[in-house]
């Protein structure tokens, strides 16, 4: 009920917003990983956006922007920024390459014992079998065992028939290679794939350790050439940039940051036949801003990510506030046509006529339109989240009600468990519904808030009118509908 009583909901966002924030920084700077999840997150929450002809940053913009006010020749700090940004995104790409062949060796040899032990375990049987052995059936059980195709020639079924233990050496040998060729094969297309680029040189997967050892250093001359390219490319584009932005102040150096940092190219589209123009990321920022936040405190982070937030909040609520003061202005007469936001400067001052609003009163109409907007908007998102994920809370209280009584099965009582679960779902709910409510109110796109003038005493004698366009114009009949 207070989401539709409650005038004022910043500080419920507000809160949510703190809450959410705390628990992210807290969670990412115990993970090696974390920094730059927290700072992709933010990053998510609050994109880039315009306000008043200005470019506002992320969270991990700003913290590049800080290093960028350091430095006294833009020309030269910013393709240094710029290259510690791709080398902290290549680190992060190696580490990743690194930890995906890691996994890939501890899962390798798993798979080829499984499958030898299947063989064996098919030989075994063979022998304790009292039929004739037939090859062409055996290798069909045999390819479905290892989970490989397998051809085999006459001599090899020949040799199947009449010297099971050799052909058995021969197919253990055949399923390791097969095995260690396949995990190659993803590896490199993986790393391919993310990278963007092909490696150049064959694999050879002739065993692992050398193929591991091939791909890793694959990954690092493509990364070294991506590193050499990108660099000549960022010093000429940045030449070209600096013709049209001064690089003076934040917003001017953000322009060139991400312009930078994306790049174009002419494409075939297999859908329409046409050539088309694709926008792309040539690196990314995120990884420079959690190199950024190393050995920051949890408590440093958060307070400087909700300052960050909080001004965020400040300049939406002042790009909105002016573009609904444009819109209104154009039809507004006096100060109550701006609807509830007019209710800040007094019930005396609303029939006052817009003329006689000064400088001072236009900046304080402005960011008032702007906060009741922004608080609309607040309101419309927590009323979507909770309509959303209610029914799912309710649809999973329904499930552990129907099936709670299984609980006696493990000698537990089933209304305790109830009772324990059920307020885990709640928590689960809240968190949830604040989720949800943080990851749109920075990037959410409200539909335009219908403004109801307020309705005020009769206006004085000789002051003009609001016009309204609902009454039909004087002289003319209203249309018959039949």
């Amino acid at each position: 009920d207070r989401i539709f009583t409650k005038q004022d909901l910043t500080e419920d966002v507000a809160d949510m917003l703190q809450g959410e924030v705390e628990s992210r920084v807290e969670a990412a700077l115990v993970d090696e990983e974390g920094p730059w999840k927290l700072i992709a997150w933010l990053e998510g929450v609050q994109p880039p956006f315009e306000s008043q002809g200005r470019l506002f940053p992320t969270f991990g913009l700003s913290l590049v922007l800080n290093e960028l006010r350091q430095a006294d020749d833009i020309r030269q700090s910013i393709p240094q920024i710029v290259a510690r940004a791709i080398e902290t995104e290549h680190g992060h790409a190696e580490r990743a390459i690194q930890s995906l062949i890691d996994r890939t060796d501890e899962g390798l040899q798993a798979q080829i014992d499984e499958r030898k032990d299947s063989l064996d375990a098919f030989f075994e049987g063979q022998r304790d079998s009292e039929e004739p052995l037939r090859p062409q059936k055996a290798a069909e059980e045999l390819s479905a065992l290892i989970r490989l195709p397998l051809r085999l020639t006459g001599e090899q079924n020949r040799q199947l028939a009449d010297d099971p233990d050799r052909f058995k050496k021969w197919l253990g040998e055949y399923v390791e290679a097969q095995m260690i060729a396949l995990n190659v094969g993803r590896i490199a297309g993986a790393v391919e794939h993310r990278l963007g680029q092909p490696f150049g040189v064959e694999i050879e997967a002739s065993d692992w350790d050398s193929a591991a050892r091939q791909i890793l250093s694959a990954s690092q001359d493509l990364m070294q050439r991506q590193r050499e390219s990108l660099t000549a490319q960022v010093e000429r584009d940045l030449e070209v940039l600096l013709q049209r932005e001064s690089g003076d102040e934040d917003s001017s150096r953000l322009r060139l940051l991400l312009s930078l940092s994306q790049g174009a190219r002419t494409i075939f589209d297999q859908r329409t036949h046409r050539q088309v123009r694709q926008v792309f990321n040539r690196f990314n920022y995120v990884y420079l801003g959690a190199a950024l936040l190393a050995g920051r405190t949890s408590e440093d982070v958060t307070d400087s990510a909700m300052q960050h937030l909080e001004q965020a909040e400040a300049a939406l609520q002042t790009a909105w506030g002016h573009g609904e003061y444009a819109r209104l202005s154009q039809t507004a007469v006096r100060l109550a046509d701006f609807g509830p936001a007019a209710q800040a400067f007094g019930v005396e001052r609303l029939n006052e006529p817009l003329t006689a609003l000064g400088d001072a009163d236009v900046e304080q109409l402005i960011q008032a339109i702007g906060s009741y907007i922004l608080n609309e908007v607040k309101r419309q998102l927590l009323l979507s989240s909770i309509t959303e994920l209610w029914v799912d809370y309710l649809t999973k209280v329904e499930a552990l009600r129907v099936s709670i009584g299984l609980e006696a099965y493990a000698q537990r009582d089933p209304l305790v468990q109830y009772k324990g679960q059920a307020s885990q779902l709640f928590q689960q709910l809240l968190s949830d519904v604040r989720a949800a409510v943080i990851g749109r109110v920075f990037a959410y796109q409200p539909r335009r808030i219908e403004i109801t003038p307020t309705d005020v005493a009769e206006v004085a004698a000789g002051a003009p009118a609001a016009s309204t366009g609902s009454q039909p114009a004087a002289g003319k009949k209203k249309r018959k509908r039949h």
